[in-house]
């Protein structure tokens, strides 16, 4: 499929000035190098020098003042976990698009992708579930809705779209996050900072704030601002966090499902009104109308079809391992996961090795609580259909809102009995057989040290969504 669009090549454009705020690039472009080296490759060397930092603060309002002291370790350690959550936190934002990416339908990369898609769906699959052909057409139908057909491209040929589908895990979320992007926190809560470490300072301050639910001046303004610049109402404007790098404000709409390209720059002419301050806007890749699916996701080295009768292995650190049991009949579309993450690759090969993390599957229909028939297990009324897909792959899983064993990523080590809940995606296409149905989940690895074991043998939480790392789609014929 990759030969239906080798002939395109990627233009280039460069302009002085930046699409996102129409300012003079070089206002902000090494300050964005700078942030996106100290938030990911450097992130060692700025918590020394915040610790360090920490430290001599805390000296000047001590008057007895030991290096071993309980309280002061106990302070750097909360504030080493801080950056490290602010870090990880800013690379998965950043990820997203801001709205002219988002609502400009000239671009190359959309009729390059228009053109790919047409050359993948112009013909009829085989039904064959082995036939790539066939899982194209399933995720078309999953991903694309009766506003906007799926755009599938390629980008390791140089198309590049911002995948909605890109986002596999907020599969859990009935909230999809905006990201405010300024350039600075001047005049916020009548804010007047000097220096970029005062926004530095904020955000942390205002961090402590959020996760203690406690009210701020500062963010009771910006939430009074982006109620007038979203028309809604001021209760309704959620603040997620607040990271640093210009001074950047997570915040969700609840329920709100989709927005069409006229409401997102109508949106972004409300909010630079509304902030002087005003950079530009990103947005989860769900809420754009436009799904697209990144085939170059796929690796064939995890592509497998399991046997009809399931077999078991023992899967996990010694003492501690737990049953892996493959799931009978289902054929897997692996995904581009080798060498993807910092800590190596054991957690998944060799297959068996001592430090693989746990297998387990993890549904992905839009159920609701009373279609499951039970009151013990997992609730969650919004889960996002399969028509996130590769969402999780990307940018990882989110939290259930909605959990009656707490908090967490919901997942099951028995393929069997997630295929027979609720929680399983079907899809119906057209094929050279007919039409057919299809079932869809997730293969999933979760840390053994972050796996909670409910009291519900088939259900496990993982509390911290980095702890859960999807490696293949599972389809059925139905």
């Amino acid at each position: 499929m990759a030969d239906a669009c080798s002939n395109f090549t990627e233009q280039q454009w460069k302009p002085n000035i930046c699409r996102e705020c129409s300012r003079p690039k070089e206002q902000h472009q090494q300050r964005e190098a700078s942030n996106v080296v100290s938030s990911e490759s450097n992130l060692s060397d700025q918590l020394e020098r915040g610790k360090q930092d920490f430290i001599a603060n805390t000296v000047v309002d001590t008057i007895s003042f030991s290096p071993e002291s309980k309280s002061v370790k106990e302070k750097v350690a909360h504030f080493e976990a801080l950056i490290k959550k602010q870090a990880r936190s800013k690379s998965y934002y950043e990820r997203f698009p801001n709205i002219l990416d988002v609502t400009n339908e000239t671009r190359l990369e959309i009729k390059q992708a228009k053109e790919f898609t047409r050359s993948i769906l112009q013909n009829l699959p085989s039904g064959n579930v082995q036939d790539r052909n066939t899982m194209c057409h399933i995720i078309s139908n999953l991903l694309g809705n009766k506003d906007q057909q799926c755009l599938f491209y390629n980008s390791s040929i140089g198309i590049n779209l911002h995948d909605a589908s890109a986002n596999l895990a907020d599969l859990n979320s009935e909230d999809k996050p905006f990201i405010l992007k300024l350039h600075s926190s001047k005049g916020l809560g009548k804010n007047n900072v000097k220096h970029e470490q005062d926004d530095s300072s904020l955000a942390q301050q205002l961090n402590d704030v959020i996760e203690q639910k406690q009210s701020h001046p500062v963010i009771e303004d910006i939430c009074e601002r982006l109620a007038k610049a979203h028309n809604v109402d001021k209760k309704d404007i959620k603040i997620i966090s607040v990271y640093e790098g210009t001074f950047n404000v997570v915040y969700t709409i609840p329920n709100l499902k989709s927005v069409d390209n006229q409401s997102l720059l109508q949106l972004e002419k409300n909010l630079k009104n509304e902030f002087n301050e005003f950079r530009s806007i990103k947005i989860h890749p769900l809420l754009s109308c436009r799904p697209s699916f990144d085939i170059s996701d796929f690796d064939e080295r995890g592509n497998k079809t399991f046997p009809k009768y399931s077999s078991t292995h023992q899967i996990g650190p010694p003492k501690r391992t737990m049953p892996y049991i493959q799931p009978a009949g289902w054929t897997r579309y692996g995904l581009r996961v080798l060498g993807k993450y910092k800590d190596g690759d054991t957690w998944l090969d060799p297959f068996l090795h001592s430090a693989n993390w746990y297998r387990a599957f993890h549904g992905t229909k839009n159920a609701r609580p009373e279609d499951f028939g039970r009151s013990d297990g997992y609730i969650d009324g919004r889960n996002t259909p399969i028509d996130a897909m590769l969402n999780i792959h990307q940018n990882g899983f989110k939290k259930a809102r909605f959990a009656v064993y707490g908090p967490g990523v919901y997942c099951s080590p028995d393929p069997q009995w997630l295929e027979n809940s609720y929680y399983v995606a079907t899809v119906e296409i057209d094929t050279k057989q007919g039409k057919k149905k299809y079932k869809c989940m997730l293969q999933i690895a979760a840390n053994p040290d972050g796996v909670k074991f409910t009291s519900e043998s088939d259900i496990w939480v993982v509390s911290n969504p980095e702890d859960i790392r999807p490696y293949g789609i599972l389809i059925k014929e139905a």
